[in-house]
C-alpha cells in the first residue's frame, strides 16, 4: 500500500480524503483563432494574391498583406495590443475603401455578428473581394459562453448559406458572462477548455464563399429596418497622432492598386504622406502604417 493510500484510509475515518492537486495551466489562453481556421482557409488562399484581414486586431492572419480594423485603439472586444506590422486601413465593414474585386481573398472573423445589417456588410465584402471566409459565433456559443449581450445576431450556417436571426432584447439581456467563460479564461486547466477548443466548428458558424457571400437576414416583426449608411465624413487630422507615414515603397504600390474613393469607384494615390484622389478633394491621412479612411464615433 502506498503512503497516500495509507493516509487516505486513515483520513477517511474523519470524512477527509487526500487528492493530488492538478497544477496544469490553460494552454489555450494565448491561442489565436487562426490555429483552427488555417485548416479550413489555407487551402483556399491564392498564391501571391492580395489577402485582406478585416477586424485583424491583435492576432492578424499571417498570410494577409493588408489589415483593416475600425477600432485601432483599445477596445473591450480585443484582448491584446493592436498588431500593425502591415498596412492597416481604419474602416468599418459597412464601407471599405477599395476598388471592385481588387482583393483576392477577404477574411472576416467575428465581425458580422456586431453589425446592424449583415446583408449590407456582406454585400460590401462581395463587392471588393473575389472570394473569402466569414466566421461568427454560433448561437450555442453565445448562450454557453455568455457573449450574446455584445452581439446583434444569432447565426446558423446551413448548406452553404449563413442565416442571421435578430436577437430580441430579452435574449441579449440573458447572455451575460457565464461560468463557462470563467473556465475558458482561467489560467488553471479545466477539461472544458479541451472540449471547447476541439469543437470550434460546432461553436462557430463558418462560411467559405466565392464570388459573393450567401447571406440571409431575418428581422423581428415590428423592429425598425437598419438606417441608411451615413455619408462619408473625412477624418480630421487634429484627432490623429503626429507620427509620419512609415509605409514602404512596396506597401504604397500595393495600396495604390486597391484603394478607392468612398464610393469605391476611383483610385487613390500616395502624395506627400497621404492618399488622395486625382482631384485632391478626398484625403486619407496616413500615420505610421495606418491609413485613416473612417473612424468610429
Amino acid at each position: 500500500m502506498s503512503i497516500i493510500s495509507y493516509l487516505n484510509s486513515f483520513f477517511k475515518l474523519g470524512g477527509y480524503e487526500i487528492q493530488k492537486i492538478d497544477t496544469r495551466q490553460n494552454q489555450y489562453l494565448k491561442s489565436s483563432n487562426w490555429e483552427y481556421q488555417k485548416k479550413i482557409v489555407l487551402p483556399k488562399l491564392p498564391q501571391n494574391g492580395i489577402i485582406l484581414d478585416l477586424g485583424s486586431g491583435h492576432n492578424p492572419v499571417p498570410q494577409a498583406n493588408i489589415l483593416a480594423d475600425f477600432f485601432p485603439e483599445d477596445t473591450i472586444h480585443r484582448a491584446g495590443t493592436m498588431v500593425e506590422d502591415k498596412p492597416l486601413i481604419v474602416c468599418s465593414v459597412d464601407r471599405i475603401p477599395f476598388l471592385d474585386k481588387k482583393i483576392d481573398f477577404a477574411i472576416c472573423s467575428h465581425i458580422i455578428e456586431h453589425v446592424h445589417s449583415p446583408v449590407r456588410a456582406c454585400n460590401e465584402l462581395g463587392r471588393i473581394a473575389k472570394a473569402g471566409y466569414i466566421e461568427t459565433p454560433a448561437y450555442g456559443k453565445d448562450v454557453i459562453v455568455g457573449t450574446g449581450n455584445m452581439h446583434n445576431w444569432q447565426v446558423v450556417e446551413f448548406e452553404g448559406t449563413m442565416h442571421f436571426f435578430e436577437y430580441s432584447q430579452r435574449q441579449r439581456e440573458a447572455h451575460t458572462t457565464s461560468p463557462a467563460m470563467e473556465l475558458w479564461s482561467s489560467r488553471k486547466y479545466h477539461p472544458w477548455q479541451d472540449f471547447f477548443w476541439e469543437r470550434q466548428d460546432v461553436f462557430n458558424a463558418m462560411h467559405l464563399w466565392n464570388g459573393a457571400p450567401s447571406i440571409l437576414e431575418y428581422r423581428r416583426k415590428g423592429e425598425s429596418k437598419p438606417a441608411p449608411l451615413h455619408p462619408w465624413v473625412p477624418v480630421h487630422e487634429k484627432k490623429l497622432p503626429a507620427n509620419a507615414a512609415t509605409l514602404t515603397d512596396k506597401e504604397i504600390m500595393l495600396l495604390e492598386s486597391v484603394l478607392a474613393t468612398p464610393d469605391g469607384k476611383k483610385p487613390m494615390r500616395f502624395v506627400s504622406g497621404n492618399f488622395v484622389n486625382n482631384e485632391g478633394s478626398v484625403i486619407y491621412p496616413v500615420r505610421g502604417k495606418r491609413v485613416y479612411f473612417e473612424m468610429a464615433g
